[in-house]
């Protein structure tokens, strides 16, 4: 992507498939001069919509609302206008062709959020918000993204990096200072100052955890032995048949996965092959070894355990959910069943029956808590983004190594720089061309 075009460049903003109204967005120069043509009206007063027609050629090809917006007060920046048509595939093709032959090209993906950066309108972290935004597939995701999008993750990046701007002018100054004329700078006044700018950085980056959950979903496996119920708790929970229920022993011989929304949160379930040794057959060895493979990439496990299963068997996938170092939940399941003699055996988390439904919700509740989300607030800004992340922790290594380097100003005050640089590169101050186009390449076409 040319991130230095200056061209006029046009894409709809609505999706291809087929609905009642598309909306096309054209910004750059060209963008008045193209409206007027298409429409045939020689006066738009900015931010106003106008019912207008369509013309191709001689010919009215549709009608439709435009909106002008003059820049620099626009999305982009620069003259753009809007234009909502009836979605049909010829009047959005045919429209398209017009704009082209009047001098726009078509947008490339991310370019009118690409084009608001480079002008101001936003910085690189709000430019994120956007493309998270627009990903959210539930209520927490999207609202972490609409506070990284109004700028408050943005504002504390700024009051860090003014902090350390100050601080590094302050040592640059005496490292200028030849003469001797300025008092030093004293360790009781330093070391508390970086301590206070690295806890709010680590504050900062240690949100990403839930951060990331709250973005990308919470990656749960049920394991259990065969015919413990977990195709029945992994459908249970959905709402509707998802996987195969049978009373034979080794039915689900691979991961099936499918994603519930909880609590406003997204869960990505994983129902796994029952574990156990005297297994059958090459397929079902293969399932064993991807359910194993499933408990170690998840973020919360959920052992279903069931009392009239052997016991030993179940001990033993316990203890290797535990060795995993990941969350996890102990659930008895099929406590509508008469229990055994030695009743409810061990401590469990959470008592459930896939076949009445009994104790669902709360277990629904328990992974939230369990994976720590259930404590998040609605106005908590957290880190979603794996550079910013990275970013955060090396400009606090970087912090420490100043510490390390107090004797030393002119290393101390390259430290610092360091950790400047990688705050910077937050906010898109210093970030190269390559890595611009290859972060809003990722966006949709017309946003």
């Amino acid at each position: 992507m040319d991130i230095f075009a200056k061209d006029t460049v046009a894409a709809y903003a609505t999706a291809a498939s087929s609905g009642a109204v598309a909306l096309l967005r054209v910004s750059g120069p060209a963008s008045l001069s193209v409206l007027k043509t298409l429409t045939g009206k020689s006066d738009f007063e900015p931010r106003r919509a106008y019912f207008v027609r369509v013309h191709d050629g001689k010919s009215v090809l549709d009608t439709a609302v435009a909106v002008y917006y003059q820049g620099p007060k626009s999305y982009t920046g620069e003259d753009s206008f809007e234009l909502t048509v009836h979605a049909g595939e010829y009047i959005k093709a045919r429209l398209l062709e017009i704009v082209f032959s009047l001098g726009a090209r078509l947008a490339e993906p991310g370019e009118f959020t690409m084009r608001a950066y480079l002008n101001g309108k936003m910085d690189l972290a709000q430019a994120q918000g956007v493309a998270d935004i627009i990903a959210a597939k539930n209520k927490s995701a999207h609202r972490a993204a609409l506070n990284i999008l109004d700028g408050r993750l943005s504002e504390k990046f700024k009051n860090i990096r003014a902090a350390l701007t100050e601080l590094l002018a302050k040592t640059e100054v005496r490292i200028d200072d030849a003469d001797d004329e300025m008092q030093a700078l004293s360790e009781d006044e330093i070391f508390p100052f970086l301590d206070g700018v690295i806890n709010q950085i680590e504050a900062l980056a240690s949100t990403f955890s839930a951060g990331r959950l709250v973005k990308e979903g919470i990656k749960t496996a049920i394991v259990g032995v065969p015919n413990s119920g977990k195709s029945s708790l992994l459908n249970a929970l959905l709402g509707f048949d998802r996987a195969i229920v049978s009373p034979v022993s080794g039915t689900t011989r691979d991961t099936v996965d499918a994603v519930l929304k909880i609590n406003d949160f997204s869960l990505v379930l994983t129902d796994t092959a029952g574990i156990r040794a005297d297994h059958s057959d090459a397929a079902e060895a293969e399932g064993i070894e991807r359910s194993r493979k499933a408990m170690h990439s998840a973020d919360i496990i959920i052992f279903l355990a069931d009392l009239h299963a052997d016991a030993k068997a179940q001990k033993k996938i316990l203890k290797e959910a535990l060795s995993t170092g990941k969350k996890v939940l102990k659930v008895l399941n099929k406590t509508d069943l008469p229990l055994p003699a030695e009743g409810k055996e061990g401590e469990y988390d959470c008592f459930i029956s896939c076949k009445t439904g009994a104790g669902l919700e709360e277990l629904k509740n328990k992974i939230t808590s369990a994976i720590g989300l259930s404590a998040l607030q609605e106005d908590d800004i957290l880190i979603t983004s794996a550079a910013h992340y990275k970013a955060l922790k090396e400009a606090s290594a970087e912090l420490q190594f100043a510490k390390e380097r107090f004797e030393e100003l002119e290393l101390m005050a390259e430290h610092i720089r360091r950790a400047l640089l990688s705050l910077r590169r937050l906010i898109g101050e210093v970030t190269p061309d390559d890595v611009l186009g290859e972060i809003f390449s990722k966006f949709c076409v017309g946003k």
